[in-house]
């Protein structure tokens, strides 16, 4: 028999929790493996946040162009960003940082206070990250600041559950949600697919789905929350093509892909796409699926949902 151990706690700006699957004698592997989770975690906050001054990533964005020195994890989250801006034509963006800030969104979230949008003056897109593996250093354009945002936690998810894994090689199975970036591996405590519930966005407190997965990630990105400005009409979803707030997209989107970092870039590159382009863009990439949930009628299933009980909760909206 295995037992269920989990573990919740607060960082990267959300609230995160833990949970691995042991034979129910092993109270101290699961221990061990939670714990592991936690570190990993928070050495990923310390090299990625943006709003840490003393994070890699913040040197990294005030360094005016010159070589920076970072750890393995920044130089690693940005290797899978740059390879996120390639596959998705540059829909997913991490240089979008001074966009996001000129639209108001320049510090923690709880901390934002009511103020006018702003132009990002002289933004672009695709502006050039330089990375030097050998040598642990990376160089930004001048004048570009980078936002790893959502694919960070992704990363840090992933990072988190294969510590755990590591940790503990005994585990039956983990899964680790850092504020809706999940990752999973193995078996559930009832011997299958760890079962994901996907929040309705219209309906507070209720489902709309179920989701099975025994490994890969899932991430949900769109507007409904994380909104900020004048009568809260802006939000985080910055399309590179105008460096603003996008207008088109769904209210939601929740993506499930073979690593939880891609699951999150993917998000984010339908969080801000019609519905015609959404389904073209997942029926391009067969590892990934999703549910498209648009600001009026009922939510897409998008390529192959892995719903675990093969139906979707639907509701006129």
């Amino acid at each position: 028999m295995t037992a269920l151990h989990r573990t919740e706690w607060r960082a990267v700006g959300t609230t995160c929790a833990a949970a691995v699957t042991v034979p129910s004698h092993d109270e101290r592997e699961a221990a061990w493996a939670l714990a592991a989770a936690r570190d990993e975690v928070a050495g990923c906050e310390r090299e990625l946040s943006r709003f840490d001054p003393a994070s890699d990533l913040s040197r990294l964005n005030a360094a005016g162009g010159r070589w920076t020195p970072v750890g393995r994890r920044l130089l690693e989250a940005l290797g899978l960003a740059l390879r996120a801006r390639e596959d998705t034509g540059g829909r997913f963006d991490p240089t979008v940082l001074r966009a996001l800030a000129a639209a108001g969104y320049d510090r923690s979230f709880e901390l934002l206070e009511e103020r006018p949008a702003a132009t990002a003056d002289g933004w672009r897109a695709g502006t050039t990250i330089e990375l030097d593996e050998r040598h642990g250093r990376v160089r930004l354009e001048s004048g570009s600041a980078v936002d790893l945002g959502g694919i960070g936690k992704g990363y840090a998810a992933g990072r988190a559950l294969e510590a755990m894994l590591a940790a503990s090689p005994q585990l039956a199975g983990g899964l680790v949600d850092l504020g809706g970036d999940i990752a999973v591996s193995g078996e559930s405590p009832e011997g299958g697919p760890w079962l994901i519930a996907v929040a309705d966005p219209r309906r507070p407190g209720e489902t709309l789905a179920v989701l099975g997965l025994d490994a890969g990630g899932v991430a949900t990105s769109g507007r409904d929350a994380r909104r900020f400005g004048p009568a809260r009409s802006l939000h985080h979803l910055i399309d590179p093509e105008t460096g603003e707030s996008a207008l088109a997209g769904p209210l939601t989107v929740t993506v499930v892909a073979p690593d939880p970092a891609e699951a999150e870039a993917h998000a984010t590159t339908l969080a801000i796409a019609g519905p015609a382009e959404a389904e073209a863009y997942v029926a391009a990439r067969p590892q990934v699926s999703a549910l498209y949930v648009p600001q009026l009628g009922p939510p897409n299933p998008l390529g192959r949902l892995p719903l675990a009980s093969q139906r979707l909760v639907v509701r006129a909206a």
